[in-house]
């Protein structure tokens, strides 16, 4: 793990921003989360002549935070103000972390902000620092994200003298669970970049000072909030399209608002109408695109119907494509990409994965179901359920 330090000094004040939140309507991302030259990366004059400087005190900030029913982006949902008021109670000292690390493979939004819109990131990260005491900031994100890097470093060189705390750049480890929260927080503690069990979600990092970890859209959505804007008014969503199970050839990042339907919103991207959807992630769940199309976005209906945004991945499955088939590629590739700490990862993934695949090569007698029973909340994180998760609801989604 590299690191690099980011120096800087002194406080904010200012005035309330504009109407319009990320100001993305599209963005394009590449294989690395790169965004093509042409689109407007942000500097600081502009984002403070469009949106002025955060004028909220720590207390109207925790306060509107609690207000807000912000909650994260990242994929757990974890309600904001649960995580802030951890960490306050933690007591002065803590860090606060920017997870730019997406280890979803079809996820490219966290990429688009952190290029395009990172003042509005950085500003909710300060929002924070300074309604914890934090001592500093942590910006992780990972090794190959070059692009992501060299933004982020000039961002924080725009604000010199006007950062009240030291900044830190850390590289994560490639792969999927380098951006999960517990495996940061060992990181920046300086262990390794490996899940931990934790028995308290809005207090991941145990005792001591806290490292409280937040994606780079929840910062941008906390950065919105500090300058007087609704934070829960639209959704980030990457529409994924792949010429082949995991080899993704265009990632759209819009933003929407909820009452839009998936149809609008794939039509938006220029996505054709697919069999199913994978919504989520890779650990999140198949839907029949006839049951999905007509639905709105919006979180709250979703999760009536036992659904979720996730990490705001809707992934198309191509008219033509086996189901079956997709859905053994993403578990194998969830058993390759798993700590190997525990019994469900370094056992019962590969053993999930290969009956995945032998029931899309055919064979009828694979006891699926038998497995992820064994399987299913066993791990010390959450890895091995999201896996669970996908495979069961490919199997009744694709069930023909």
């Amino acid at each position: 793990m590299t690191t690099y330090d980011l120096e800087s000094p002194a406080p904010m004040s200012g005035l309330f921003g504009i109407q319009r939140i990320f100001e993305v309507p599209l963005a394009y991302a590449g294989a690395h989360g790169e965004v093509p030259l042409g689109a407007e990366a942000e500097g600081l004059r502009i984002h403070r002549a469009r949106r002025g400087r955060p004028v909220m005190s720590p207390a109207m900030f925790i306060d509107a935070v609690e207000g807000s029913g912000l909650t994260g982006r990242g994929g757990a949902h974890i309600p904001a103000a649960w995580k802030l008021t951890a960490a306050i109670e933690a007591g002065p000292g803590g860090t606060v972390v920017v997870n730019g690390a997406e280890g979803e493979l079809a996820s490219a939004k966290d990429a688009a902000l952190l290029q395009l819109r990172p003042h509005l990131v950085l500003d909710g990260a300060l929002s924070v620092a300074e309604a914890i005491g934090a001592a500093q900031i942590v910006l992780w994100v990972h090794e190959s994200a070059h692009a992501t890097r060299s933004r982020l470093i000039d961002a924080v060189r725009e604000r010199r003298g006007d950062i009240p705390v030291p900044v830190r750049l850390l590289l994560a480890p490639e792969g999927y669970v380098g951006g999960e929260a517990s495996a940061v927080i060992s990181a920046v503690r300086g262990g390794p970049a490996l899940p931990r069990h934790s028995r308290d979600r809005a207090r991941p990092w145990g005792e001591g000072p806290a490292v409280l970890v937040h994606n780079a859209e929840t910062h941008a959505r906390l950065g919105m909030l500090a300058l007087g804007h609704d934070p829960v008014a639209t959704s980030l969503v990457t529409v994924a399209e792949s010429s082949a199970p995991l080899e993704f050839t265009r990632r759209t990042v819009l933003e929407v608002t909820r009452d839009q339907t998936f149809r609008e919103v794939l039509g938006a991207a220029g996505a054709m109408p697919p069999t199913a959807v994978l919504l989520g992630g890779m650990g999140g769940t198949w839907v029949d695109w006839a049951a999905l199309a007509n639905q709105p976005i919006d979180s709250r209906v979703l999760g009536e119907r036992g659904l979720s945004l996730g990490a705001g991945v809707i992934h198309v499955l191509p008219a033509g494509r086996s189901g079956l088939v997709e859905a053994s590629v993403i578990a194998d590739r969830l058993a390759q990409e798993s700590a190997r700490q525990c019994g469900p990862c370094v056992f019962g993934l590969p053993a999930l994965a290969d009956s995945v695949r032998s029931l899309a090569d055919g064979r009828m007698d694979v006891e699926v179901t038998s497995l992820a029973d064994l399987i299913a909340g066993r791990g010390a994180c959450r890895h091995p359920d999201g896996a669970i998760r996908m495979v069961l609801s490919a199997m009744e989604v694709f069930a023909s």
